[in-house]
């Protein structure tokens, strides 16, 4: 999603604020509008730096169920049928109804709506294998909300399943309905995890840094 508090009116609430958005933006909504590129173009990059690190990750291939993969703030889906693909099945989980109405049915692939920012996850405990995002927790506000989230996803987690987080760790000061966290902000937030920095990349001149935990088997 962009973190740009430019363009539309901030509002109440981050859910109001991402819907004002994606009426105004459509699939545009979910990137930085400091991106000069395409929507396809963006999203083919973070494809190229991102896919390859994630699939590495992945535990190995169950002969008796497909690996299921959590793509947590999904917006319009545009990587979640690549998670697909990888992984065997993908569950896109979005807060913001519009921007899931402008995703497209795909094979592997379904997507739920998280009714409140507040409440629990739309999955049973234990039912990915791994969780991804890329852009996404920036726009968690406050470090309660981030652990609880973390919580949360260490619930929705199988006994040693990834986690897989591309998100902006730039050094300034919050904007808006974003905030720029480092790596230790997701550490201390996710302790369970054992979070590691796999990669980092630019994104519009924003620092992304590519962090991979797991959850403990015991």
């Amino acid at each position: 999603m962009s973190r740009d508090p430019s363009g539309p009116k901030m509002l109440d609430s981050a859910v109001d604020y991402w819907q004002q958005r994606a009426k105004e933006l459509g699939a545009r909504a979910v990137i930085s509008t400091d991106h000069v590129g395409s929507v396809d173009g963006v999203t083919s990059q973070h494809r190229q730096v991102l896919l390859p690190q994630f699939a590495a990750q992945l535990p190995p291939v169950d002969a008796n169920r497909p690996r299921v993969v959590l793509d947590l703030g999904c917006g319009t889906g545009r990587l979640t049928p690549d998670l697909a693909a990888i992984a065997g099945r993908a569950i896109g989980v979005e807060p913001v109804q519009e921007l899931l109405q402008l995703a497209e049915p795909t094979a592997g692939v379904e997507y739920r709506l998280l009714t409140s920012v507040d409440g629990p996850l739309p999955l049973a405990d234990g039912e990915v294998d791994a969780a991804f995002t890329c852009l996404v927790l920036g726009g968690v506000a406050g470090a309660g909300a981030l652990a609880a989230l973390g919580g949360e996803l260490h619930r929705v987690l199988r006994p040693g399943g990834v986690v897989f987080l591309a998100e902006s760790v730039s050094d300034q000061p919050a904007i808006g309905h974003w905030t720029f966290r480092s790596v230790d902000d997701y550490r201390d937030a996710m302790p369970w995890a054992q979070l590691r920095q796999v990669a980092q990349f630019d994104d519009a001149g924003d620092a992304v840094s590519v962090m991979v935990g797991r959850r403990p088997t015991g």
